[in-house]
């Protein structure tokens, strides 16, 4: 498989598919204007068609002969896609069919998360249908954890290709059994092509694109984890802080404003750097929406880095997860405060 030519034949798809729904005004944003208006210049011209460039390549390049698996992504997209069209705008109902949709392809492929190495939660992993529960809730935040995130250009692609290029050194330098390698590679390229169009803002990832990626993410995550007991469960976890941590950070943070934990805000931390970088006024909104994407992303790229290189040692992971934690926290009250005092 020549992932070069793979790449060429995407990006030339993305451009003239990009420019075909431009023109034809499909998969354009509308209902989320009001929301995330200020961070985006030009919104209104730019569609939606991240999550269709993944599609397209897992359906086409993957080698692998899977048919089932490759309807469930559809079903995943499709709910992303909804979400995107204003059609599925109900938070209850898009929790609800996720959950539909990752319940029956767990039960499906028997795919489940293994010993965590912590023995109250080991215990209730036993149980075949608490761990079928946990394993979804897990994929739930993900797939919404990297939806929250995706406010600025490249931030959430840029976030999962970090993952992604762990993943393939830690395979490349270690004796690792990696299952569906393939589809992780195939996965690089098409994130590889959306990241280029979107850190010029010219297409985004979307709710179809983001809740893709995190699903592929989620199961090659699950699928290391359980094959290889080298690897820790704590370095998965420090893959996935930040989507998940904002995720939780963002719920608790509207139940204690009396808002709906899943309604759609400007107070999460990328939206605050934005606002700390606007303020100067000194770049268009593209280039200070990409980079804030850039400096958050870098700030993961050292976490991840001291995260690969420990990707055994359980104590360490857990180290790097709450400093990490701790990190965040700092940084967000004190650009709350820049900003709004």
């Amino acid at each position: 498989m020549n992932f070069y030519y793979i790449f060429i034949i995407l990006f030339i798809f993305t451009y003239f598919l990009n420019f075909f729904l431009i023109k034809n005004n499909l998969l354009l944003d509308s209902k989320k204007i009001s929301i995330h208006k200020k961070f985006v210049q030009d919104r209104d011209k730019v569609s939606y068609v991240g999550g269709l460039v993944i599609l397209v390549s897992c359906i086409f390049f993957w080698n692998e002969n899977n048919f089932a698996f490759k309807v469930f992504l559809i079903f995943i997209f499709i709910l992303g896609l909804l979400s995107d069209l204003g059609m599925l705008e109900s938070p209850t109902k898009r929790f609800f069919l996720q959950s539909i949709v990752i319940v029956s392809f767990l039960f499906f492929f028997d795919i489940k998360i293994n010993s965590q190495r912590l023995i109250f939660l080991d215990f209730l992993l036993d149980k075949k249908i608490l761990n079928l529960l946990f394993t979804t809730f897990c994929i739930l935040i993900v797939i919404n954890g990297s939806n929250f995130m995706d406010g600025l250009n490249t931030l959430t692609a840029g976030y999962c290709l970090l993952i992604l290029f762990s993943l393939i050194f830690i395979f490349s330098n270690n004796q690792i059994i990696f299952p569906n390698y393939d589809l992780l590679l195939i996965t690089v390229v098409s994130l590889l092509v959306v990241f280029l169009f979107n850190i010029f803002g010219k297409i985004y990832l979307g709710d179809n694109g983001a809740y893709l990626a995190a699903f592929i993410i989620s199961i090659l995550l699950i699928e290391i984890s359980k094959i290889n007991y080298i690897v820790s469960p704590f370095y998965v976890a420090n893959l996935l802080w930040y989507p998940a941590f904002e995720n939780f950070f963002s719920i608790i943070r509207k139940i204690i404003q009396k808002k709906s934990p899943m309604s759609p805000d400007n107070n999460h931390l990328h939206h605050l750097l934005f606002e700390y970088f606007n303020k100067n006024k000194k770049f268009n909104k593209v280039f200070t929406n990409s980079f804030t994407a850039c400096v958050i992303n870098s700030f993961n790229f050292i976490i991840f880095a001291f995260a690969t290189m420990y990707y055994s040692n359980t104590k360490i992971q857990i180290l790097i997860i709450l400093t990490s934690i701790f990190f965040y926290n700092l940084f967000y009250f004190i650009l709350k405060k820049e900003i709004y005092n």
